[in-house]
C-alpha cells in the first residue's frame, strides 16, 4: 500500500515540478512542501544532484535538514561543517555508527571492515593495518607495481600512442589497478590490462553495486524493496553482481586452500604473500582462519579499495590537468628535478619509488583533485541517541547524518572565493612544503579513528602511477565529450574519459 501511495504522489507531482521550482525561498533553499517535503527540488536537480547539494549546504551555513516525503524514511541531516565532522568522526564517534542504515545499502560487503562497528571494527582494522604495513606486503607491492607499470600500463600506452587510438583513460586505469589488486589480494593475475582489453567483470559488478547503493540511499525503502522483490532495474543488476562475487571468491578460496593442503609454503617468499593466503594459513597478521564468508567479505573489501579508490581520483586528476597546462609544466619540472630516470626503449621510467616523497607539488595537485572530486562524495552515520551538534542542530536517535564530502570542497567560507578553481598552490606553504589541512576540513579519507587505513598507500600509488605518465606522455582529452559524475556511491565518471596519448620523446 505504501509503495502504491508513493508512486501516485510521484506521478501527480511531476507535472507541477517546474511550477514548484519557482517557489524556492529568497535564500535559495529548497521549499519544504506539505507531504512531499523537499522532494521536488531533488527530482528537478537529479541530473546534477551533487552540485545541488553543494549549493544548498553552502547557503545553509554548512548544515541542512532535508525532509523527504512524509510517510517515508527519506529525511536526513546533511553537513559540510568541519566542527560537526570533527564531532561526529572524532570527539563523539562512538555515538555515531554505520549501523543498519549503512548495511542495507552496502550489504554485499557482508561483515567486512567497510560495514562493521564497535569491537568487530577494531579487530578487523588491526588486521588491515598489520597486513598493509607488513614488510612482505611492502616488498610484494613494489615488485607488482613496477612489473604492472612497465609490462602493463606503459606497454598499453605505447600501443595506443603508436596506433593513434582514442582510449577510455578511466577504464585503462581501473584495469591496471585491478591487476595489482587481484595479485596482492589473491595471488592470481587476471591480466585485465592488455591491448586486447578483455572484459573486467569484477569492476562492472562493483559499479552496479555502488550505483544501486546510491539509489537505495535516496529513495524510500518500500520502492527499492519492491524492485528487489521483482528483480528489475538496478536491484536486478545488484543481485547478479552479488552472485558473481560469491562465485568468484569461492573459486579463489578453493584454489588457495588446495595449495595450502599440498603444503606449498610461501613463508619468506614475497611473490606469494597475499591477503587470502594470510587468512587461509592463519598468518600472524590475520590470526586464526575465520569462516569462508568473512574471508570473502574482507577480500571483496580489499579488492574494492584497490580497484576503485585511487583510480577514480587519478581519472579526475588527468581531466583537470588537461584544463591546466601550467600545472602540468610545474609537475614535469619537479619530476625532472627530483626523480632519477632510467631509459627503457624510447621511454624514461623512475629508477626508485623511494624518491616519490620528494614531490610536494605533485601531491598538492592530487590533494586539490581530491578536494574537488573525492572518490566517496558522501559518508553517513546513524545517531544512537539524542544529541546537539556543534552547529546547534538537534539530533534524534536513528537520525541519518550525511557528511557532504563533495560539498565541503566547494565551500567558499572554507576554501576562499576561488574554491571552484583547480589550484594546487593552495596546498603549498611559503617554504615550498606541502600544507597539511585538518581531516575534518579535507575529508576525502575521512577523519578520526575511522580515517582510511590506506591513505598513505593511496598517495604512493597515485604518485607512482601519475609520474611516468606525465613524464613520458601528453594526454589529450577529446573535446566535446560530456564529462560528468555518475549517480553512484563512488564518483566514477558517467561516460568515462576519452583521451588520445602521444609520446613526448618522439
Amino acid at each position: 500500500m505504501g509503495v502504491f501511495v508513493y508512486l501516485v504522489c510521484l506521478i501527480l507531482a511531476i507535472p507541477f515540478l517546474r511550477f514548484l521550482h519557482r517557489f524556492v525561498d529568497s535564500n535559495g533553499h529548497p521549499r519544504n512542501w506539505p507531504f512531499v517535503g523537499m522532494t521536488p527540488a531533488l527530482l528537478l536537480n537529479f541530473h546534477r544532484i551533487l552540485d545541488k547539494v553543494s549549493e544548498i549546504v553552502d547557503k545553509s551555513n554548512g548544515t541542512i535538514l532535508y525532509r523527504g516525503i512524509w510517510f517515508t524514511n527519506s529525511s536526513f541531516l546533511a553537513t559540510a561543517d568541519p566542527q560537526n565532522v570533527r564531532y561526529l568522526m572524532n570527539t563523539n564517534y562512538r555515538a555515531y555508527v554505520k549501523g543498519s542504515e549503512w548495511r542495507k545499502q552496502f550489504d554485499v560487503f557482508g561483515e567486512a571492515l567497510f560495514n562493521s562497528d564497535g569491537e568487530e571494527w577494531k579487530r578487523q582494522r588491526r588486521i588491515f593495518h598489520a597486513f598493509l604495513n607488513h614488510p612482505q606486503f611492502l616488498q610484494s607491492l613494489e615488485r607488482v607495481l613496477r612489473e604492472r607499470l612497465e609490462q602493463g600500463l606503459i606497454k598499453v600506452l605505447e600501443h595506443v600512442s603508436k596506433q593513434e587510438l582514442v582510449v577510455d583513460l578511466q577504464d585503462l586505469l581501473v584495469r591496471y589497478a585491478s591487476d595489482i589488486g587481484w595479485i596482492l589480494a589473491t595471488g592470481s593475475d587476471p591480466q585485465f590490462l592488455s591491448i586486447e582489453f578483455p572484459e573486467n567483470r569484477f569492476h562492472k559488478a562493483m559499479s552496479d553495486v555502488l550505483e544501486a547503493a546510491f539509489y537505495r540511499c535516496i529513495m524510500p525503502d518500500s520502492l527499492w524493496k519492491l524492485q528487489s522483490w521483482l528483480q528489475v532495474g538496478l536491484e536486478k543488476k545488484r543481485s547478479d553482481a552479488w552472485k558473481y562475487f560469491d562465485d568468484v571468491l569461492a573459486e579463489h578460496i578453493s584454489i588457495q586452500r588446495e595449495k595450502s593442503n599440498k603444503a606449498i609454503t610461501w613463508s619468506g617468499n614475497e611473490e606469494n604473500f597475499n591477503f587470502l593466503n594470510c587468512y587461509l594459513t592463519g598468518h600472524k597478521v590475520t590470526g586464526p582462519t575465520p569462516s569462508d564468508s568473512l574471508i570473502r567479505d574482507n577480500v571483496i573489501h580489499f579488492l574494492f579499495a584497490a580497484n576503485d579508490t585511487y583510480t577514480t581520483a587519478l581519472t579526475w586528476f588527468f581531466y583537470l590537468l588537461s584544463k591546466n597546462p601550467t600545472v602540468v609544466a610545474k609537475i614535469r619540472e619537479e619530476l625532472k628535478r627530483n626523480l632519477s630516470w632510467k631509459k627503457v626503449g624510447e621511454l624514461q621510467l623512475p629508477t626508485s619509488f623511494d624518491e616519490l616523497n620528494k614531490l610536494p607539488y605533485l601531491q598538492a595537485a592530487l590533494c586539490e583533485t581530491l578536494r574537488l572530486y573525492p572518490p566517496n562524495p558522501f559518508e553517513f552515520r546513524t545517531s544512537t541517541r539524542r544529541d546537539i551538534l556543534p552547529s546547534g542542530h538537534r539530533v534524534n536517535p536513528q537520525m541519518v547524518i550525511i557528511l557532504a564530502i563533495h560539498a565541503m570542497g566547494r565551500m567558499a567560507w572554507l576554501w576562499g572565493e576561488d574554491c571552484h578553481e583547480f589550484k594546487p598552490e593552495r596546498w603549498i606553504t611559503v617554504e615550498g612544503k606541502l600544507k597539511r589541512e585538518p581531516p575534518s576540513k579535507f575529508s576525502a579519507f575521512l577523519s578520526g579513528p575511522r580515517i582510511c587505513p590506506g591513505k598513505e598507500l593511496s598517495f604512493f600509488l597515485m604518485k607512482a602511477t601519475a609520474s611516468p605518465i606525465i613524464h613520458n606522455y601528453d594526454v589529450h582529452v577529446i573535446e566535446g565529450q560530456n564529462v560528468t559524475p555518475k549517480n553512484s556511491a563512488f564518483l566514477h565518471m558517467k561516460h568515462g574519459l576519452m583521451v588520445r596519448v602521444t609520446n613526448r620523446w618522439k
